[in-house]
């Protein structure tokens, strides 16, 4: 995934903050690898416009989404926690209904 560019026709504006050092961790570690950047400050500005963006989805499929979590009166970051949780649900219920299913294969 290319970095974000940044605006041309807007003066950037400064936000330092301070996080905690697991947070620093993530950032470092597992952000700037997986988005490809060289600085802490891309990758928070990346994640930071995938947010408002709601993930680069196309404007129709945004306008969805975005009419479901005015309904159920959720910004993004508690719809994206009930998707993941919903997933979870689905993947659980997946590993109960097949018991045997990591035991296939094996001999005894």
């Amino acid at each position: 995934m290319g970095r974000t560019p940044l605006p041309k026709n807007e003066a950037l504006q400064p936000l330092n903050v301070k996080v905690p050092s697991e947070d620093l961790y993530f950032v470092q570690e597992v952000l700037k690898p997986a988005l490809g950047v060289s600085y802490n400050a891309e990758d928070v500005r990346e994640v930071l416009v995938q947010l408002r963006t709601c993930f680069r989805l196309p404007q129709y499929v945004v306008d969805v989404l975005e009419a479901e979590m005015k309904a159920r009166k959720l910004n993004i970051l508690g719809y994206v926690q009930e998707l993941l949780l919903r997933r979870y649900e689905i993947l659980r219920d997946q590993k109960a209904a097949s018991p045997g299913a990591s035991t296939r294969g094996r001999r005894r």
